[in-house]
């Protein structure tokens, strides 16, 4: 009988299991390349940043032309008013009123440092329209998105808000969004952080709107103020039925068109602020 070698039957084991290894390894690598080839294309959605909880109590107002220049200037017949004087009063009431409600403010100038990258749930600008006569229907609020707009839904949001609440407040008719007050010298608003939510709003036109303008600073401040608080809490813009609005507030002798004794003058400027 023919004697086995050990040593050639232990190669043979060995030799036939690396064979069956390379074979099963090949194998079950190109199944698995080509099932992963198979698979649709995946993009990952994109992912916007979320702002800190420091920055959503955060709110910034910037004073149209404060730290820059006059902006428009009146003739004498509208006592030379300044709409730098308008932007920064409102401005300043807007401040307190939006502070007493416990949010952390910013009130910033025209072209003023802080503006690049500022970071905050929503920056505001506040400017006004010509001082000149251009026709009886010259008159009115405006508003319009600044920046890169980063969340357009939310853009729609703050502006529907600022519509909504300066107009139920005030009484005043939309003019509606194309800014004119000097837009070539503006800020950069794109500087600002893209995802702070930024409008700018013209209240009036200094002509037709000047005693509406130099006469209620205040309540257009808390109607900016309103519109702001409505966009932070996601507030609906929609009026139900029966809703009793912040218009019952107002005073009795604020649609009242007759002229004022002397001319009433309120302007420029409230204590505690200098250009």
């Amino acid at each position: 009988m023919k004697k086995i070698s050990v040593f050639r039957a232990i190669f043979t084991i060995l030799a036939t299991a690396l064979f069956a290894a390379v074979f099963l390894l090949y194998f079950s690598a190109d199944q698995n390349f080509r099932f992963l080839s198979a698979e649709p294309e995946q993009t990952l959605p994109e992912i916007l940043p979320t702002l800190l909880p420091n920055d959503q109590n955060r709110i910034g107002i910037v004073a149209g032309h404060w730290g820059f220049d006059s902006g428009h200037t009146c003739a004498a017949e509208l006592h030379s008013l300044r709409e730098v004087d308008v932007n920064l009063r409102i401005a300043t009431y807007l401040r307190d009123i939006l502070t007493q409600r416990g949010y952390q403010v910013d009130l910033l100038r025209e072209f003023d440092p802080a503006l690049a990258g500022y970071v905050g749930i929503a920056l505001i600008a506040i400017h006004n329209d010509s001082c000149d006569y251009i026709n009886s229907n010259a008159t009115g609020y405006k508003i319009s998105s600044l920046g890169e707009v980063a969340y357009p839904t939310e853009a729609k949001n703050l502006l529907g808000c600022l519509n909504d609440r300066f107009s139920r407040v005030t009484g005043q008719p939309y003019s509606g969004n194309v800014i004119s007050s000097d837009a070539d010298i503006f800020y950069d608003y794109a500087a600002i952080d893209p995802y702070t939510t930024a409008a700018i709003i013209e209240p009036g036109f200094m002509n037709l709107d000047y005693r509406f303008l130099t006469e209620k600073t205040e309540l257009i401040a808390r109607a900016i103020a309103d519109g702001l608080v409505c966009y932070v809490r996601g507030e609906s813009t929609g009026k139900k039925a029966g809703q009793v609005y912040i218009q019952n507030d107002l005073p009795k002798h604020f649609f009242d068109a007759a002229p004022k004794e002397n001319g009433k003058f309120i302007l420029p400027g409230i204590p505690g602020i200098t250009d």
